[in-house]
């Protein structure tokens, strides 16, 4: 689209990419867009640099998520903008980026911190109306200033785009009639994902290296080089037979010259999708049924890095290589298998959830649990519902991971049921993303939103289970089990949790005397029917705890708006410990 100066009337030209009557999508498409703004402007530049909290809230759980935007289009217009115009242009911009990156676009909470900007607002900046330029012209060197801005924002993904997580349809295991397996996905020797505490220092040194080299154009190129640069091209084209290794390697070699392949540039590489056969895998497994339900989040790269680690024989050794920290010969790899794990975790209805996962690792036995930096995973996890699974990768003796249905209710430990992308349906394999030390600012922080606790819960001499759990499990499943045993167990056990924790302080007086309020304002004014009647207001926003739903109506005076609103922060965002009463009483007698 270009503006012709003469006319003054905008000029659109239509490109065409690819075939129309075909279905393509071994291409990328890169838009660049123009104005005179860029230049004409840059003197009276004001900066905008913006601060979303996205965790946290009133909580009081401070997980920042730094986004620096420089918007031209805004910055000239903020002579004559007013302060409401200039926070509604961030909320939608930050929806779009959000949108775009994550495919969550529905406003769930977004407060404006007017003491915590810098310079420090004013109290006359309440009335929306004022100007921009009235707001800040007292600053010295202004208009060419930086200014910051302090914004509490939280999305999420529409009910409508998420996917159901019962796992109804999925086949299971078959066994032959000497019991063993006819088929399985690619076997990892022992395979230990957990991190140790003395080897912290190195993997943030690492990542911190690594981040700093990936550049984000040419996705798809930049992971296909990497898979043949490690020797692994034979997952990218047609299995083929050959009568020797002389025979493939010459087979390879004539491959690569018809993609062009350049060891030194990944950007040279062709996609040809009659030679790389994965390419049609991949719009196969894009149009599916369930990534259409979704809205199309993840691009072919995300896809590639989740059939590469689910399906293909080079997930063995990228999986080897980080747990020997050798991460630098899988950057990309690593990378998008973390966005994707990230993007699905946020369009599935994990509060639903109340599955309880395993993971068998072969000739693993774990002598010092105490050792283990809790909360992270060194490596990308494969986890089933089905015991028999892990048993199958236990081999004779090793070790089962036990994961709580508090894992995959976590808003912070990333999960996603990969079982539609993944050749091995049987597995019914749910995928736990590697955590990034790099990242972590703060340890009390981390320790709060992303940890997992891990504990021997039985052992003999070929099996040794563990149980991992969410610290927010362990920390709150006595004092709530205290406070509901007064009820004779009788209460919601989630709902006991966010009385203590998002509305008591930790007390547990203060809790128990909220929710003797709480009981009789149900017995009071219809309350009940008064939620029955707006219950599917609640189960649009995904708010599917009942109890919940009507604590916060109680909260909140019946302001609707709010009680959504918390209540979604609590369910979706945060996510609850706790399943059923009477799973959670069984599970911590054993404890």
């Amino acid at each position: 689209m270009e503006k012709n100066k003469k006319k003054d009337k905008l000029k659109l030209e239509i490109l065409q990419v690819g075939n129309p009557k075909k279905l393509s999508l071994e291409f990328n498409v890169t838009v660049e867009w123009y104005n005179d703004l860029n230049t004409t402007y840059t003197k009276i530049e004001i900066i905008y640099q913006t601060v979303f909290q996205l965790i946290g809230l009133i909580y009081k759980q401070i997980y920042f998520y730094y986004l620096y935007l420089i918007d031209t289009f805004m910055i000239v217009q903020s002579l004559c903008n007013n302060f409401e115009t200039g926070i509604e242009h961030f909320k939608y911009k930050y929806q779009m980026l959000e949108h775009f990156i994550y495919g969550t676009n529905e406003l769930v909470y977004f407060e404006f911190e007017f003491d915590k900007c810098q310079p420090q607002l004013t109290s006359n900046v309440t009335h929306k109306d004022v100007l921009l330029h009235d707001i800040y012209k007292c600053f010295l060197h202004y208009p060419i200033i930086q200014v910051y801005w302090k914004v509490i924002v939280l999305f999420t993904v529409p009910y409508e785009r998420t996917i159901d997580v019962e796992r109804t349809n999925l086949p299971t295991l078959i066994y032959s009639n000497d019991a063993h397996m006819l088929f399985v996905s690619n076997e990892k020797p022992t395979f230990n994902p957990f991190l140790y505490e003395c080897d912290l220092h190195k993997l943030k040194i690492i990542e911190d290296i690594l981040h700093l080299k990936i550049t984000r154009n040419n996705s798809l190129k930049k992971l296909f080089h990497e898979v043949i640069k490690n020797n692994y091209l034979s997952n990218l084209i047609t299995y083929q037979h050959v009568n020797n290794k002389q025979e493939e390697r010459k087979r390879h070699e004539k491959i690569k010259q018809q993609i062009n392949y350049n060891e030194n540039n990944p950007n040279e590489l062709i996609l040809n999708y009659k030679i790389l056969s994965i390419l049609d895998e991949l719009k196969i497994l894009y149009h599916d049924d369930i990534h259409k339900q979704m809205g199309y989040p993840l691009q072919l790269h995300h896809i590639c890095a989740i059939l590469l680690y689910c399906g293909k024989p080079c997930n063995a050794e990228f999986s080897y290589d980080q747990i020997q920290f050798r991460h630098n010969k899988w950057p990309y790899l690593d990378h998008y298998l973390q966005q994707a794990i990230s993007i699905l975790h946020k369009h599935e209805r994990r509060e639903e959830s109340g599955i309880e996962l395993y993971s068998g690792l072969k000739g693993v036995r774990l002598e010092s649990i105490k050792e283990i930096k809790s909360g992270f995973f060194i490596s990308h996890l494969s986890t089933s519902d089905d015991i028999q699974v892990a048993q199958m990768y236990r081999g004779d003796q090793g070790c089962i991971l036990h994961f709580h249905p508090s894992m995959r209710r976590s808003g912070g430990i990333k999960s996603c049921d990969v079982s539609w992308i993944s050749p091995y349906k049987h597995e019914r394999e749910i995928l736990f993303a590697r955590s990034f030390a790099g990242y972590i600012l703060d340890e009390k922080v981390h320790k709060e939103l992303l940890a997992w606790n891990a504990k021997v819960e039985s052992e003999d001499e070929y099996t040794q289970m563990i149980l991992l759990t969410w610290t927010r499990y362990d920390e709150y499943v006595q004092q709530t089990m205290q406070i509901s045993a007064m009820w004779n167990y009788s209460i919601d056990f989630n709902l006991i949790y966010v009385s203590l924790k998002y509305y008591s302080e930790g007390d547990i007086y203060r809790t128990i005397n909220l929710l003797f309020e709480f009981e009789e304002w149900k017995l009071k004014d219809n309350n009940k029917q008064r939620y029955k009647e707006i219950i599917n207001i609640f189960v649009k926003r995904r708010c599917c705890n009942h109890t919940i739903n009507m604590f916060h109506m109680f909260l909140f005076k019946n302001d609707i708006e709010q009680a959504i609103r918390h209540a979604t922060i609590c369910t979706v965002i945060n996510g609850f410990p706790f399943t059923e009463i009477r799973e959670t009483l069984i599970k911590t007698k054993k404890l």
